[in-house]
């Protein structure tokens, strides 16, 4: 199975989700990263990890986009494979997206991350009218102010497109998310039983349903 963290834009949040998903994902099964953001940031991830005496997760990285088509083409229910996209339009990406089981687009409630999301909708229709069919994201509300309770408008604008669909789970602003990933390790690994824990157990519980993991 492949899972990817997608969307043009940078600093959405893709790399602490992917990071977080994979840590808890290695505890069930077979997990693997594929790293193919420019700044490498879950490849630096994974080195804090080993200094912390933590067990590193499995880490890819390809020289093209063909390799990553190929690794994809052998994909298998047995591993899951967890994708953090660049920020920004490559074959490395639009691969990524065609070859995955599940999308999720983290966004926040700010005006630029919105107008990204729709430049990202361009993208998903062209990959649709290649593929033939309609290929949609899980939109992830991430880093959410604490105080905001409703959504209202975000909702709306999300449900326009027949490429969209929302995730239920819903992560907020914690100074445990930056603080964590500086040590290599996931939100429950540094402080569990947080309101940053919890958010994100429940975004792993939706993902393990979608994905149809027991």
């Amino acid at each position: 199975m492949i899972l990817t963290l997608s969307h043009q834009k940078g600093g959405v949040g893709k790399s602490t989700v992917a990071w977080n998903l994979a840590v808890s994902f290695s505890k069930i099964m077979d997990t693997r990263i594929i790293d193919l953001d420019t700044q490498r940031s879950l490849t630096v991830t994974n080195a804090l990890r080993r200094e912390h005496s933590l067990s590193p997760i499995p880490m890819l990285h390809f020289n093209t986009a063909e390799e990553l088509a190929e690794y994809a083409a052998a994909d298998s229910d047995d591993v899951l494979t967890i994708i953090d996209s660049g920020g920004f339009d490559s074959a490395f990406n639009r691969v990524a997206i065609i070859a995955s089981d599940l999308l999720i687009t983290p966004v926040s409630d700010k005006p630029f991350d919105l107008m990204g999301l729709q430049k990202y909708e361009e993208i998903l229709k062209s990959l649709s009218e290649i593929q033939g069919e309609t290929i949609k994201t899980h939109i992830l509300f991430n880093n959410i102010n604490p105080a905001m309770k409703r959504f209202g408008d975000l909702i709306d604008f999300v449900c326009t497109s027949e490429h969209f669909e929302l995730l239920v789970s819903i992560l907020r602003q914690r100074v445990d998310i930056a603080n964590s990933v500086g040590e290599g390790k996931s939100i429950k690994e540094y402080r569990i039983f947080s309101r940053a824990d919890q958010e994100m157990d429940d975004l792993f519980e939706e993902v393990k349903s979608i994905l149809n993991i027991k």
